[in-house]
Protein backbone atom coordinates (compact mmCIF):
# COMPACT_ATOMS: atom_id res chain seq x y z
CA UNK A 1 0.00 0.00 0.00
CA UNK A 2 2.85 2.34 0.82
CA UNK A 3 4.43 1.74 -2.56
CA UNK A 4 1.12 2.54 -4.27
CA UNK A 5 0.98 5.95 -2.61
CA UNK A 6 4.54 6.76 -3.63
CA UNK A 7 3.64 5.84 -7.19
CA UNK A 8 0.62 8.12 -7.11
CA UNK A 9 2.62 10.99 -5.72
CA UNK A 10 5.38 10.63 -8.26
CA UNK A 11 2.94 10.38 -11.13
CA UNK A 12 1.53 13.74 -10.13
CA UNK A 13 5.02 15.23 -10.21
CA UNK A 14 5.55 13.93 -13.73
CA UNK A 15 2.24 15.38 -14.87
CA UNK A 16 3.20 18.76 -13.49
CA UNK A 17 6.34 18.81 -15.60
CA UNK A 18 4.45 17.72 -18.71
CA UNK A 19 1.80 20.33 -18.09
CA UNK A 20 4.19 23.26 -18.03
CA UNK A 21 4.36 23.59 -21.82
CA UNK A 22 0.59 23.73 -22.10
CA UNK A 23 0.32 26.27 -19.32
CA UNK A 24 2.78 28.61 -20.97
CA UNK A 25 1.02 28.37 -24.31
CA UNK A 26 -2.24 29.49 -22.69
CA UNK A 27 -0.74 32.42 -20.78
CA UNK A 28 -1.39 35.08 -23.42
CA UNK A 29 -5.09 34.20 -23.70
CA UNK A 30 -5.34 34.08 -19.93
CA UNK A 31 -3.74 37.52 -19.60
CA UNK A 32 -6.02 38.94 -22.31
CA UNK A 33 -9.05 37.51 -20.53
CA UNK A 34 -8.32 39.73 -17.52
CA UNK A 35 -7.06 42.78 -19.38
CA UNK A 36 -8.45 45.71 -17.42
CA UNK A 37 -10.50 43.46 -15.13
CA UNK A 38 -9.49 42.59 -11.56
CA UNK A 39 -7.91 39.15 -11.42
CA UNK A 40 -9.28 36.49 -9.08
CA UNK A 41 -7.11 36.20 -6.00
CA UNK A 42 -8.01 32.69 -4.84
CA UNK A 43 -6.29 29.66 -6.29
CA UNK A 44 -8.29 26.60 -7.26
CA UNK A 45 -7.27 24.91 -4.02
CA UNK A 46 -8.32 27.91 -1.93
CA UNK A 47 -11.66 28.11 -3.71
CA UNK A 48 -12.33 24.40 -3.23
CA UNK A 49 -11.48 24.46 0.49
CA UNK A 50 -13.67 27.54 0.99
CA UNK A 51 -16.77 25.61 -0.09
CA UNK A 52 -18.19 23.17 2.52
CA UNK A 53 -20.00 21.08 -0.10
CA UNK A 54 -16.60 20.20 -1.59
CA UNK A 55 -15.01 19.07 1.69
CA UNK A 56 -14.95 15.38 0.78
CA UNK A 57 -13.35 16.10 -2.57
CA UNK A 58 -10.85 18.47 -0.93
CA UNK A 59 -9.86 15.80 1.59
CA UNK A 60 -9.24 13.36 -1.24
CA UNK A 61 -7.19 15.86 -3.24
CA UNK A 62 -5.00 16.63 -0.25
CA UNK A 63 -4.52 12.94 0.53
CA UNK A 64 -3.12 12.40 -2.95
CA UNK A 65 -0.95 15.51 -3.10
CA UNK A 66 -3.05 17.53 -5.52
CA UNK A 67 -3.47 20.42 -3.08
CA UNK A 68 0.06 21.57 -3.98
CA UNK A 69 -0.62 21.67 -7.71
CA UNK A 70 -4.03 23.30 -7.45
CA UNK A 71 -2.44 25.91 -5.21
CA UNK A 72 0.39 26.67 -7.64
CA UNK A 73 0.75 28.84 -10.74
CA UNK A 74 0.00 25.95 -13.05
CA UNK A 75 -3.37 26.22 -14.77
CA UNK A 76 -6.03 23.54 -14.47
CA UNK A 77 -9.75 23.09 -14.83
CA UNK A 78 -11.47 21.16 -12.04
CA UNK A 79 -14.92 19.58 -12.16
CA UNK A 80 -15.45 19.18 -8.42
CA UNK A 81 -18.19 16.78 -7.29
CA UNK A 82 -20.22 18.08 -4.36
CA UNK A 83 -21.27 15.96 -1.41
CA UNK A 84 -19.88 12.55 -0.57
CA UNK A 85 -17.29 10.84 -2.74
CA UNK A 86 -17.66 7.16 -3.50
CA UNK A 87 -14.35 5.25 -3.48
CA UNK A 88 -15.87 1.80 -3.72
CA UNK A 89 -16.30 -0.31 -6.82
CA UNK A 90 -19.71 -1.28 -8.15
CA UNK A 91 -19.29 -4.52 -6.22
CA UNK A 92 -18.90 -2.59 -2.96
CA UNK A 93 -15.22 -3.47 -2.60
CA UNK A 94 -12.88 -0.63 -1.70
CA UNK A 95 -10.77 0.76 -4.51
CA UNK A 96 -7.01 0.41 -4.33
CA UNK A 97 -5.06 3.69 -4.00
CA UNK A 98 -4.17 3.48 -7.70
CA UNK A 99 -7.83 3.07 -8.60
CA UNK A 100 -8.85 6.05 -6.46
CA UNK A 101 -6.22 8.13 -8.23
CA UNK A 102 -7.34 7.05 -11.70
CA UNK A 103 -11.09 6.83 -11.24
CA UNK A 104 -11.78 9.75 -8.92
CA UNK A 105 -8.96 12.30 -8.63
CA UNK A 106 -7.56 12.35 -12.17
CA UNK A 107 -11.05 11.80 -13.59
CA UNK A 108 -12.13 15.32 -12.55
CA UNK A 109 -9.14 17.46 -13.56
CA UNK A 110 -7.77 18.62 -16.91
CA UNK A 111 -4.80 20.77 -17.85
CA UNK A 112 -5.45 24.30 -19.06
CA UNK A 113 -8.51 26.51 -18.68
CA UNK A 114 -11.79 25.16 -20.09
CA UNK A 115 -14.84 27.36 -19.74
CA UNK A 116 -18.46 26.19 -19.75
CA UNK A 117 -21.45 27.71 -21.49
CA UNK A 118 -25.08 26.88 -22.17
CA UNK A 119 -24.09 25.61 -25.62
CA UNK A 120 -20.80 23.88 -24.77
CA UNK A 121 -20.14 20.80 -26.92
CA UNK A 122 -16.64 19.46 -26.42
CA UNK A 123 -14.63 16.42 -25.47
CA UNK A 124 -12.07 16.94 -22.74
CA UNK A 125 -9.04 14.79 -22.10
CA UNK A 126 -8.64 14.60 -18.32
CA UNK A 127 -5.48 13.69 -16.45
CA UNK A 128 -6.09 9.94 -16.57
CA UNK A 129 -6.16 10.13 -20.37
CA UNK A 130 -9.90 9.51 -20.71
CA UNK A 131 -11.90 11.54 -23.25
CA UNK A 132 -14.81 13.03 -21.30
CA UNK A 133 -17.80 14.72 -23.00
CA UNK A 134 -18.46 18.27 -21.76
CA UNK A 135 -21.76 19.19 -23.38
CA UNK A 136 -24.88 21.24 -22.81
CA UNK A 137 -28.10 19.37 -22.03
CA UNK A 138 -31.16 21.58 -21.67
CA UNK A 139 -28.94 24.61 -21.34
CA UNK A 140 -26.98 23.06 -18.44
CA UNK A 141 -23.35 21.96 -18.89
CA UNK A 142 -22.87 18.25 -18.18
CA UNK A 143 -19.52 16.57 -17.57
CA UNK A 144 -19.71 12.95 -18.71
CA UNK A 145 -23.37 12.91 -17.70
CA UNK A 146 -23.00 14.75 -14.39
CA UNK A 147 -24.74 18.20 -14.40
CA UNK A 148 -22.87 21.28 -13.24
CA UNK A 149 -24.84 23.27 -10.66
CA UNK A 150 -22.23 26.05 -10.68
CA UNK A 151 -19.70 26.72 -13.36
CA UNK A 152 -17.06 29.15 -14.62
CA UNK A 153 -15.87 30.00 -11.10
CA UNK A 154 -12.72 31.86 -12.05
CA UNK A 155 -9.61 31.33 -9.98
CA UNK A 156 -6.12 32.73 -10.24
CA UNK A 157 -4.86 29.53 -11.84
CA UNK A 158 -7.85 28.13 -13.68
CA UNK A 159 -11.58 27.46 -13.73
CA UNK A 160 -13.73 25.54 -11.24
CA UNK A 161 -17.02 23.85 -12.16
CA UNK A 162 -19.08 22.30 -9.36
CA UNK A 163 -20.97 19.12 -10.23
CA UNK A 164 -24.14 17.80 -8.65
CA UNK A 165 -22.44 14.42 -8.25
CA UNK A 166 -19.34 12.47 -9.03
CA UNK A 167 -18.63 12.02 -12.76
CA UNK A 168 -18.76 8.50 -14.12
CA UNK A 169 -15.43 6.82 -14.80
CA UNK A 170 -15.18 5.28 -18.27
CA UNK A 171 -13.74 1.85 -17.55
CA UNK A 172 -11.38 0.21 -19.99
CA UNK A 173 -11.36 -3.55 -20.35
CA UNK A 174 -8.75 -3.98 -17.61
CA UNK A 175 -10.41 -1.80 -14.99
CA UNK A 176 -13.92 -3.09 -15.71
CA UNK A 177 -12.89 -6.61 -14.75
CA UNK A 178 -12.81 -5.47 -11.10
CA UNK A 179 -16.23 -3.87 -11.36
CA UNK A 180 -18.20 -7.08 -11.78
CA UNK A 181 -18.28 -9.61 -8.94
CA UNK A 182 -19.18 -12.31 -11.48
CA UNK A 183 -15.63 -11.94 -12.83
CA UNK A 184 -13.80 -12.17 -9.49
CA UNK A 185 -12.14 -15.54 -10.18
CA UNK A 186 -10.52 -14.62 -13.49
CA UNK A 187 -9.79 -11.11 -12.19
CA UNK A 188 -8.00 -12.43 -9.12
CA UNK A 189 -5.82 -14.50 -11.42
CA UNK A 190 -5.06 -11.64 -13.81
CA UNK A 191 -4.43 -9.07 -11.09
CA UNK A 192 -2.14 -11.45 -9.19
CA UNK A 193 0.52 -10.55 -11.76
CA UNK A 194 0.36 -6.82 -10.93
CA UNK A 195 3.68 -5.43 -9.80
CA UNK A 196 4.97 -1.98 -8.91
CA UNK A 197 8.39 -1.41 -10.43
CA UNK A 198 10.70 1.37 -9.27
CA UNK A 199 11.78 3.74 -12.07
CA UNK A 200 14.97 5.54 -10.96
CA UNK A 201 15.18 7.80 -14.04
CA UNK A 202 11.80 9.35 -13.16
CA UNK A 203 12.53 9.61 -9.45
CA UNK A 204 14.09 12.57 -7.61
CA UNK A 205 17.60 11.85 -6.24
CA UNK A 206 18.17 12.89 -2.64
CA UNK A 207 21.84 12.13 -2.06
CA UNK A 208 23.96 9.11 -1.25
CA UNK A 209 23.69 7.23 2.03
CA UNK A 210 26.15 4.46 2.88
CA UNK A 211 27.27 4.40 -0.71
CA UNK A 212 23.76 3.98 -2.13
CA UNK A 213 21.59 6.52 -3.95
CA UNK A 214 18.45 7.51 -2.07
CA UNK A 215 15.45 9.35 -3.48
CA UNK A 216 13.27 12.06 -2.01
CA UNK A 217 10.44 11.09 -4.33
CA UNK A 218 10.32 7.55 -5.73
CA UNK A 219 8.36 6.73 -8.86
CA UNK A 220 6.77 3.28 -9.12
CA UNK A 221 5.04 2.15 -12.30
CA UNK A 222 2.35 -0.53 -12.36
CA UNK A 223 3.29 -3.45 -14.60
CA UNK A 224 1.78 -6.85 -15.33
CA UNK A 225 3.71 -9.55 -17.20
CA UNK A 226 0.52 -10.86 -18.83
CA UNK A 227 0.01 -7.59 -20.71
CA UNK A 228 2.97 -8.41 -22.95
CA UNK A 229 1.50 -11.84 -23.67
CA UNK A 230 -2.26 -11.39 -24.11
CA UNK A 231 -2.55 -7.62 -24.72
CA UNK A 232 -2.25 -4.30 -22.91
CA UNK A 233 -5.84 -4.28 -21.73
CA UNK A 234 -5.31 -0.95 -19.94
CA UNK A 235 -4.14 0.86 -23.10
CA UNK A 236 -6.71 3.44 -24.17
CA UNK A 237 -5.38 3.48 -27.74
CA UNK A 238 -6.22 -0.18 -28.39
CA UNK A 239 -9.53 -1.78 -29.34
CA UNK A 240 -10.00 -5.15 -27.67
CA UNK A 241 -12.73 -7.74 -27.63
CA UNK A 242 -12.32 -9.89 -24.52
CA UNK A 243 -14.39 -12.96 -23.83
CA UNK A 244 -14.77 -13.11 -20.03
CA UNK A 245 -16.26 -16.20 -18.35
CA UNK A 246 -18.25 -15.70 -15.16
CA UNK A 247 -16.93 -17.46 -12.08
CA UNK A 248 -18.51 -20.89 -12.39
CA UNK A 249 -17.76 -20.98 -16.13
CA UNK A 250 -14.13 -20.03 -15.47
CA UNK A 251 -13.87 -22.80 -12.87
CA UNK A 252 -15.28 -25.37 -15.30
CA UNK A 253 -12.78 -24.34 -17.96
CA UNK A 254 -9.86 -24.55 -15.54
CA UNK A 255 -10.91 -28.04 -14.45
CA UNK A 256 -11.22 -29.13 -18.10
CA UNK A 257 -7.81 -27.76 -19.08
CA UNK A 258 -6.11 -29.15 -15.98
CA UNK A 259 -6.66 -32.62 -17.40
CA UNK A 260 -3.97 -31.78 -19.96
CA UNK A 261 -1.55 -30.72 -17.21
CA UNK A 262 -1.57 -33.86 -15.08
CA UNK A 263 1.84 -33.73 -13.42
CA UNK A 264 3.45 -36.51 -11.44
CA UNK A 265 3.25 -36.46 -7.66
CA UNK A 266 6.84 -35.21 -7.52
CA UNK A 267 5.83 -31.84 -8.96
CA UNK A 268 4.12 -28.90 -7.28
CA UNK A 269 0.31 -29.29 -7.53
CA UNK A 270 -0.02 -25.57 -8.38
CA UNK A 271 1.60 -26.16 -11.78
CA UNK A 272 -1.60 -27.60 -13.25
CA UNK A 273 -3.63 -24.54 -12.27
CA UNK A 274 -0.89 -22.18 -13.43
CA UNK A 275 -0.65 -23.52 -16.97
CA UNK A 276 -4.36 -24.31 -17.33
CA UNK A 277 -5.30 -20.71 -16.55
CA UNK A 278 -2.63 -19.34 -18.85
CA UNK A 279 -3.76 -21.60 -21.72
CA UNK A 280 -7.39 -20.51 -21.39
CA UNK A 281 -6.35 -16.87 -21.74
CA UNK A 282 -4.97 -17.66 -25.19
CA UNK A 283 -8.57 -17.97 -26.40
CA UNK A 284 -10.08 -14.93 -24.68
CA UNK A 285 -8.47 -11.73 -26.01
CA UNK A 286 -8.72 -10.33 -29.55
CA UNK A 287 -7.55 -7.06 -31.10
CA UNK A 288 -10.74 -6.03 -32.86
CA UNK A 289 -9.14 -3.81 -35.49
CA UNK A 290 -6.66 -6.55 -36.43
CA UNK A 291 -9.34 -9.00 -37.58
CA UNK A 292 -9.51 -9.49 -41.33
CA UNK A 293 -12.79 -8.61 -43.01
CA UNK A 294 -12.12 -11.21 -45.70
CA UNK A 295 -11.39 -14.15 -43.38
CA UNK A 296 -13.80 -16.52 -41.64
CA UNK A 297 -11.40 -16.72 -38.71
CA UNK A 298 -10.72 -14.45 -35.77
CA UNK A 299 -7.18 -14.60 -34.39
CA UNK A 300 -6.57 -14.09 -30.69
CA UNK A 301 -3.65 -12.00 -29.44
CA UNK A 302 -1.92 -15.31 -28.68
CA UNK A 303 -2.25 -16.47 -32.29
CA UNK A 304 -5.14 -18.93 -31.85
CA UNK A 305 -7.67 -19.10 -34.69
CA UNK A 306 -11.44 -19.48 -34.19
CA UNK A 307 -13.89 -20.04 -37.00
CA UNK A 308 -16.70 -17.46 -37.20
CA UNK A 309 -16.86 -16.90 -33.42
CA UNK A 310 -19.92 -14.62 -33.74
CA UNK A 311 -22.04 -17.25 -35.50
CA UNK A 312 -24.34 -19.80 -33.86
CA UNK A 313 -22.20 -22.40 -32.15
CA UNK A 314 -19.19 -20.05 -32.27
CA UNK A 315 -16.96 -18.97 -29.42
CA UNK A 316 -18.95 -15.77 -28.74
CA UNK A 317 -22.42 -17.33 -28.82
CA UNK A 318 -24.73 -16.35 -25.95
CA UNK A 319 -22.51 -13.59 -24.59
CA UNK A 320 -23.54 -10.16 -23.26
CA UNK A 321 -21.62 -7.23 -24.76
CA UNK A 322 -20.36 -4.58 -22.32
CA UNK A 323 -18.88 -1.43 -23.83
CA UNK A 324 -15.54 -0.19 -22.51
CA UNK A 325 -13.37 2.80 -23.37
CA UNK A 326 -10.93 0.61 -25.32
CA UNK A 327 -13.22 -2.07 -26.69
CA UNK A 328 -15.77 -4.46 -25.27
CA UNK A 329 -16.16 -7.32 -22.84
CA UNK A 330 -18.26 -10.31 -23.86
CA UNK A 331 -19.70 -11.66 -20.61
CA UNK A 332 -20.13 -15.43 -20.89
CA UNK A 333 -22.11 -17.78 -18.66
CA UNK A 334 -20.83 -20.67 -20.77
CA UNK A 335 -17.97 -20.92 -23.25
CA UNK A 336 -17.92 -23.52 -26.01
CA UNK A 337 -14.18 -24.08 -25.87
CA UNK A 338 -12.37 -27.38 -26.29
CA UNK A 339 -8.80 -27.65 -24.97
CA UNK A 340 -7.83 -29.05 -28.36
CA UNK A 341 -8.77 -25.69 -29.92
CA UNK A 342 -6.06 -24.04 -27.82
CA UNK A 343 -3.58 -26.79 -26.99
CA UNK A 344 -3.29 -27.85 -30.61
CA UNK A 345 0.32 -26.83 -31.12
CA UNK A 346 2.53 -29.46 -32.67
CA UNK A 347 5.68 -30.49 -30.86
CA UNK A 348 8.45 -30.35 -33.45
CA UNK A 349 11.93 -31.57 -32.54
CA UNK A 350 14.29 -30.45 -35.29
CA UNK A 351 16.92 -33.14 -35.87
CA UNK A 352 19.60 -30.54 -36.60
CA UNK A 353 19.32 -29.16 -33.04
CA UNK A 354 21.72 -31.83 -31.80
CA UNK A 355 23.12 -29.61 -29.07
CA UNK A 356 19.68 -29.22 -27.51
CA UNK A 357 17.60 -32.32 -28.18
CA UNK A 358 20.02 -35.11 -29.11
CA UNK A 359 20.61 -37.27 -26.04
CA UNK A 360 22.69 -40.06 -27.59
CA UNK A 361 24.03 -41.03 -31.01
CA UNK A 362 25.51 -44.51 -30.86
CA UNK A 363 27.33 -46.82 -33.25
CA UNK A 364 29.30 -44.24 -35.17
CA UNK A 365 32.95 -43.36 -34.89
CA UNK A 366 33.36 -39.79 -33.68
CA UNK A 367 36.06 -39.03 -36.21
CA UNK A 368 34.85 -41.00 -39.24
CA UNK A 369 31.10 -40.87 -38.86
CA UNK A 370 30.27 -37.47 -37.56
CA UNK A 371 26.66 -36.30 -38.03
CA UNK A 372 26.32 -34.09 -41.08
CA UNK A 373 24.36 -30.87 -40.90
CA UNK A 374 22.67 -30.37 -44.31
CA UNK A 375 21.08 -27.13 -45.51
CA UNK A 376 18.12 -27.72 -47.81
CA UNK A 377 16.18 -24.50 -48.33
CA UNK A 378 12.97 -24.42 -50.39
CA UNK A 379 12.69 -28.20 -50.54
CA UNK A 380 9.87 -28.89 -48.09
CA UNK A 381 12.28 -29.67 -45.25
CA UNK A 382 11.18 -27.94 -42.05
CA UNK A 383 13.42 -25.05 -40.98
CA UNK A 384 15.44 -25.74 -44.18
CA UNK A 385 17.87 -28.16 -42.49
CA UNK A 386 18.17 -31.89 -41.74
CA UNK A 387 20.71 -34.24 -40.19
CA UNK A 388 22.51 -37.23 -41.67
CA UNK A 389 23.76 -39.84 -39.21
CA UNK A 390 26.12 -42.56 -40.45
CA UNK A 391 27.66 -45.65 -38.88
CA UNK A 392 30.65 -47.86 -39.69
CA UNK A 393 29.62 -50.35 -37.03
CA UNK A 394 29.72 -53.86 -38.46
CA UNK A 395 26.58 -55.02 -36.67
CA UNK A 396 24.14 -52.12 -36.63
CA UNK A 397 23.32 -48.96 -38.47
CA UNK A 398 23.10 -45.45 -37.05
CA UNK A 399 21.21 -45.02 -33.77
CA UNK A 400 20.00 -41.76 -32.24
CA UNK A 401 17.91 -40.81 -29.22
CA UNK A 402 16.11 -37.46 -29.01
CA UNK A 403 14.43 -35.82 -26.05
CA UNK A 404 10.76 -34.97 -26.60
CA UNK A 405 9.97 -31.82 -24.57
CA UNK A 406 6.76 -30.30 -23.22
CA UNK A 407 4.45 -33.26 -23.77
CA UNK A 408 0.97 -32.73 -22.29
CA UNK A 409 -1.12 -35.46 -20.68
CA UNK A 410 -3.20 -36.11 -23.78
CA UNK A 411 -3.13 -38.16 -26.99
CA UNK A 412 -0.61 -37.50 -29.77
CA UNK A 413 0.05 -38.85 -33.23
CA UNK A 414 3.80 -39.46 -33.36
CA UNK A 415 5.74 -39.24 -36.61
CA UNK A 416 9.26 -38.97 -37.94
CA UNK A 417 10.02 -36.96 -41.07
CA UNK A 418 12.71 -38.69 -43.15
CA UNK A 419 14.64 -37.18 -46.07
CA UNK A 420 15.83 -39.11 -49.18
CA UNK A 421 19.52 -39.59 -49.90
CA UNK A 422 19.51 -37.48 -53.06
CA UNK A 423 18.55 -34.25 -51.30
CA UNK A 424 21.92 -32.57 -50.83
CA UNK A 425 23.09 -29.16 -49.71
CA UNK A 426 23.18 -28.27 -53.43
CA UNK A 427 19.58 -29.38 -53.98
CA UNK A 428 18.18 -32.52 -55.56
CA UNK A 429 20.90 -34.65 -57.15
CA UNK A 430 20.20 -36.88 -60.15
CA UNK A 431 23.55 -38.64 -59.75
CA UNK A 432 22.70 -40.16 -56.36
CA UNK A 433 20.57 -43.28 -56.30
CA UNK A 434 17.93 -43.34 -53.61
CA UNK A 435 17.68 -46.24 -51.21
CA UNK A 436 15.02 -47.43 -48.88
CA UNK A 437 15.43 -47.44 -45.13
CA UNK A 438 14.23 -49.53 -42.24
CA UNK A 439 14.10 -48.50 -38.61
CA UNK A 440 13.07 -49.70 -35.18
CA UNK A 441 11.60 -47.03 -32.91
CA UNK A 442 11.36 -47.02 -29.14
CA UNK A 443 9.39 -44.38 -27.21
CA UNK A 444 10.50 -44.21 -23.57
CA UNK A 445 8.34 -42.72 -20.80
CA UNK A 446 10.21 -42.45 -17.51
CA UNK A 447 7.02 -41.53 -15.65
CA UNK A 448 5.23 -44.81 -16.35
CA UNK A 449 8.38 -46.86 -17.08
CA UNK A 450 6.61 -47.99 -20.23
CA UNK A 451 8.16 -48.41 -23.66
CA UNK A 452 6.38 -48.26 -26.98
CA UNK A 453 8.36 -50.37 -29.44
CA UNK A 454 7.67 -50.47 -33.16
CA UNK A 455 9.96 -52.63 -35.29
CA UNK A 456 10.67 -52.93 -38.98
CA UNK A 457 9.24 -49.60 -40.14
CA UNK A 458 9.91 -49.28 -43.88
CA UNK A 459 10.99 -45.93 -45.31
CA UNK A 460 10.42 -45.56 -49.11
CA UNK A 461 13.37 -43.18 -49.34
CA UNK A 462 12.24 -41.43 -52.53
CA UNK A 463 10.72 -38.25 -51.03
CA UNK A 464 10.50 -36.15 -47.89
CA UNK A 465 8.17 -38.48 -46.02
CA UNK A 466 6.37 -38.50 -42.67
CA UNK A 467 6.33 -41.98 -41.16
CA UNK A 468 3.71 -42.29 -38.42
CA UNK A 469 4.97 -44.39 -35.56
CA UNK A 470 1.83 -44.25 -33.42
CA UNK A 471 -1.68 -42.86 -33.62
CA UNK A 472 -3.46 -41.47 -30.58
CA UNK A 473 -0.75 -42.43 -28.12
CA UNK A 474 -1.90 -41.31 -24.67
CA UNK A 475 0.63 -39.81 -22.27
CA UNK A 476 -0.48 -40.33 -18.66
CA UNK A 477 1.67 -37.51 -17.27
CA UNK A 478 2.46 -34.02 -18.43
CA UNK A 479 6.13 -33.15 -18.99
CA UNK A 480 5.50 -29.49 -19.79
CA UNK A 481 8.33 -27.34 -18.42
CA UNK A 482 8.83 -24.36 -20.77
CA UNK A 483 11.67 -23.01 -18.60
CA UNK A 484 13.60 -26.29 -18.59
CA UNK A 485 17.33 -25.58 -18.75
CA UNK A 486 18.58 -28.96 -20.00
CA UNK A 487 16.86 -31.62 -22.07
CA UNK A 488 18.73 -34.19 -20.00
CA UNK A 489 15.84 -33.74 -17.55
CA UNK A 490 13.17 -34.61 -20.13
CA UNK A 491 11.25 -37.73 -19.18
CA UNK A 492 10.09 -38.57 -22.71
CA UNK A 493 12.51 -39.66 -25.42
CA UNK A 494 12.43 -41.35 -28.83
CA UNK A 495 15.12 -43.79 -29.97
CA UNK A 496 15.55 -44.44 -33.71
CA UNK A 497 17.68 -47.37 -34.89
CA UNK A 498 18.60 -48.06 -38.52
CA UNK A 499 18.31 -51.86 -38.87
CA UNK A 500 19.27 -52.97 -42.44
CA UNK A 501 22.15 -55.45 -42.64
CA UNK A 502 25.26 -54.69 -44.64
CA UNK A 503 24.20 -57.35 -47.11
CA UNK A 504 20.96 -55.51 -47.92
CA UNK A 505 22.33 -53.32 -50.67
CA UNK A 506 18.92 -51.83 -51.54
CA UNK A 507 18.79 -50.20 -48.09
CA UNK A 508 20.80 -47.45 -46.49
CA UNK A 509 22.12 -47.95 -42.97
CA UNK A 510 22.34 -44.19 -42.49
CA UNK A 511 19.60 -41.99 -41.03
CA UNK A 512 18.41 -38.88 -42.86
CA UNK A 513 16.11 -37.13 -40.39
CA UNK A 514 14.31 -33.82 -40.79
CA UNK A 515 12.36 -33.75 -37.51
CA UNK A 516 10.25 -35.65 -35.01
CA UNK A 517 6.62 -34.56 -34.95
CA UNK A 518 3.92 -34.92 -32.30
CA UNK A 519 0.43 -33.72 -33.23
CA UNK A 520 -2.33 -33.49 -30.58
CA UNK A 521 -4.96 -36.03 -31.54
CA UNK A 522 -8.61 -36.56 -30.63
CA UNK A 523 -9.22 -40.34 -30.56
CA UNK A 524 -6.10 -40.77 -32.65
CA UNK A 525 -7.76 -39.18 -35.69
CA UNK A 526 -5.77 -36.50 -37.48
CA UNK A 527 -7.88 -33.86 -39.16
CA UNK A 528 -5.15 -32.91 -41.64
CA UNK A 529 -2.93 -35.88 -42.32
CA UNK A 530 0.18 -35.44 -44.36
Amino acid sequence: MKGSKRYAKATICCMAVLASGLVLSCSDDWDAHYDGVPRPTRTLWQEITARPELSDFAKLLKGYGYDKFLDSGQRYTVWAPSGSIDTTLVTGEDMTPDEVMEQVVKNHIARGVIAASSVVNDTIKVLNGKPMPFVSEGGVPHFNGSPAKSFNIECSNGDLHILDCQAVYNNNVWSYLRQDADFSNITDYLYSFNKLEFVPELSTPGGVVNGEQVYTDSVFVLTNELWGQIGYLNDEQRDYTMLVPVNDCWDRLVDKFKGFYHYSEDEEPELADKYACRSILDALVFETRSQSSTSDYWESTSGKLFYRPQDAGGLFEGTEAIGCSNGQILKAADVNLSPYQVLNSDIVVEAENIGEYLLTANYYDENKDRPVFVAAANTGVSSSYYMKFTSTNMLRGATVTYAIPNVLSCAYDIGIVFVPMNLTRNGWSSSIDTKKGRVDVELNDKYTKEKLEVEGIEIPGDKVDTIWVARGHQFAYCDYFPDRVSMEDAKISLKIVSTPKRSESDYTRDLYIDCILLKPSIDGDLSDEE
